[in-house]
């Protein structure tokens, strides 16, 4: 595919918010090669509420194959991943190979869903959603390329042309995000290793990577961050590369002597995100010449961006961080979406990390530092609920327990409300957590909307609350040997315990991480088992 045409798919995605529906026509009748529909489904059989969370009736506007159809839906309100899966469930049946492209009600914002099925022994066959957003302000490398691989013309071929099952196949392939993060672990790799050979500091080679390896994950950090719109500078979203621009631009010092990450990221570190003082300090009146470096952005409070003796006595290259930027961080999409083994955005999200810091931490065989594969992680946190669960409400039948913890469903409950409860008196703890994979999953599955006791005779329809355990700061705890590991495990916990930002300006009320002490602690004074045992 030429570069024109993977262009000709950005500029139609970058136009979706403002040209809406002829952008998408023209996207999939023009350059995808789909033929042109245009019939609308009808609702009136619907139950549960589905039809109400529409707008209008879903469209089928695209075709292929005489049986694979593209049907677009039109929610009444924001895009919600449960009202989604949930309108897709009354489709399917009789559009069985399809792609599923939502708005939310000014059609502004787009999800582009493939569903495919997968199958295991306990669960048996269940459909996994994986989407694609387009938004304002999303960065549409990766979408482009995967929407790129959506053409018609490189579905596979048989004796009698293509079939529905052939495109099907070839959607399941492009929204593959094992391909897309697995091309971002290579690409971290190289520029991971450049900057490593970069440094101008006679230290030791695991120095140097344990280094390297803080100043990465405070960037990619930053880069979650930024997907959340916490942080802005000169009213630009795209924060890191802003930042760059100005100091490229803007510095008084000659280039010869400037550094940007002497200058502008340990200021941003070890003055804005964090500060000596362990307090905020944003309002006070001497804060204004760091925010005049920095930007708008929040308090953290140390963890990560705590200050350590070697941040000033070493400094990456200009260079290398422009290779950062360009090369990975605004080379991929990054997604703060919660994925779940069965809902996942085809893009980089925050758990890659765990992944690149059991690939790239020194001596990570020795110490059994090994990363856990997410569903792996899903499936041992969910067997773990139901076996407390079984311990915790005797009276209640094994298999009504595992329904409630894997569909979040109570009907066959005796006691709904028994269960809730038991839930919220969980407690958790991870003595060896790393950088925290089953206690973040953990928390992911407490934090899925469980039924009322009152909607017993009902099934989830997306209205449920969360269950209230606040964060898991009252029901999780883990430590660790590793000091990295453990400040990753604490970011990630407090960026899911943080309030989703509801709009593009920057409010502190609504993107303040909390400064309160995480739950993960620093085991320093774990000593490794004798050699062989």
């Amino acid at each position: 595919m030429g570069t024109s045409f993977r262009q000709s798919i950005q500029d139609l995605l970058t136009a979706l918010p403002t040209q809406k529906l002829e952008a998408l026509k023209q996207l999939f009748w023009s350059e995808l090669n789909y033929a042109r529909a245009n019939a609308p489904l009808s609702t009136r059989a619907w139950t549960d509420g589905a039809a109400e969370s529409l707008a209008e009736a879903p469209v089928l506007f695209a075709t292929a194959a005489e049986g694979f159809h593209i049907i677009y839906c039109r929610l009444a309100g924001n895009l919600n991943l449960t009202t989604e899966r949930l309108i897709v469930g009354k489709i399917l049946p009789e559009h069985p190979y399809g792609l599923f492209v939502f708005s939310d009600v000014g059609q502004m914002r787009w999800h582009f869903v493939n569903v495919k099925y997968t199958s295991s022994k306990a669960s048996g066959s269940r459909r996994l959603f994986r989407r694609i957003t387009v938004a304002p302000y999303e960065f549409l490398r990766t979408a482009t390329e995967r929407i790129t691989l959506l053409d018609v013309e490189l579905a596979q071929h048989d004796l009698f042309g293509v079939s529905p099952a052939a495109v099907q196949a070839l959607h399941d392939e492009a929204f593959d995000v094992e391909k897309v993060t697995k091309k971002f672990f290579e690409k971290y790799r190289e520029i991971f290793e450049l900057a490593e050979d970069s440094l101008p500091c006679d230290w030791s080679p695991e120095q140097k990577r344990l280094y390297t390896q803080k100043f990465f994950n405070r960037l990619m950090f930053l880069a979650f961050l930024e997907r959340k719109g916490w942080m802005a500078f000169n009213g630009r979203r795209d924060y890191l590369r802003a930042l760059f621009d100005d100091y490229i631009h803007n510095d008084p010092e000659k280039r010869t002597q400037a550094n940007f990450h002497r200058k502008r990221l340990n200021a941003l570190f070890f003055m804005g995100l964090s500060n000596s003082r362990e307090q905020d300090v944003r309002n006070e009146a001497g804060y204004k010449p760091i925010m005049d470096l920095i930007g708008q952005v929040p308090y953290l409070n140390g963890g990560l961006f705590d200050k350590e003796a070697d941040d000033e006595t070493c400094f990456f290259p200009d260079t290398v961080v422009a290779h950062i930027l360009t090369d990975l961080i605004y080379a991929f999409n990054f997604t703060v979406t919660e994925s779940t083994p069965l809902d996942v955005e085809v893009a980089v999200d925050p758990e890659m990390l765990g992944k690149i810091f059991e690939e790239l931490v020194t001596g990570r065989h020795e110490s059994g530092s090994y990363y856990t594969p997410k569903p792996v992680v899903a499936f041992m946190c969910r067997e773990a609920l139901k076996g407390y669960l079984e311990t915790a409400l005797p009276a209640e039948p094994p298999e009504a327990l595992a329904r409630f913890v894997e569909e979040h469903e109570g009907r066959a409950l005796r006691d709904p409300e028994a269960a809730l409860e038991a839930l919220k008196r969980i407690k958790v703890c991870d003595p060896a957590c790393g950088s925290g994979a089953y206690l973040l999953g953990m928390l992911r599955e407490l934090r899925h909307p469980f039924p009322g006791p009152e909607e017993r005779l009902r099934t989830q329809t997306g209205d449920h609350p969360e269950l209230p355990v606040r964060g898991g700061y009252r029901s999780i705890r883990g430590q660790y040997c590793a000091p990295a590991a453990v400040a990753l495990a604490d970011r990630g916990f407090r960026r899911r315990d943080a309030p989703a930002a509801a709009q593009p300006e920057l409010q502190d009320r609504d993107r303040r991480q909390p400064d309160r002490p995480g739950p993960f602690r620093w085991a320093g004074n774990w000593v490794p088992p004798p050699t062989g045992r």
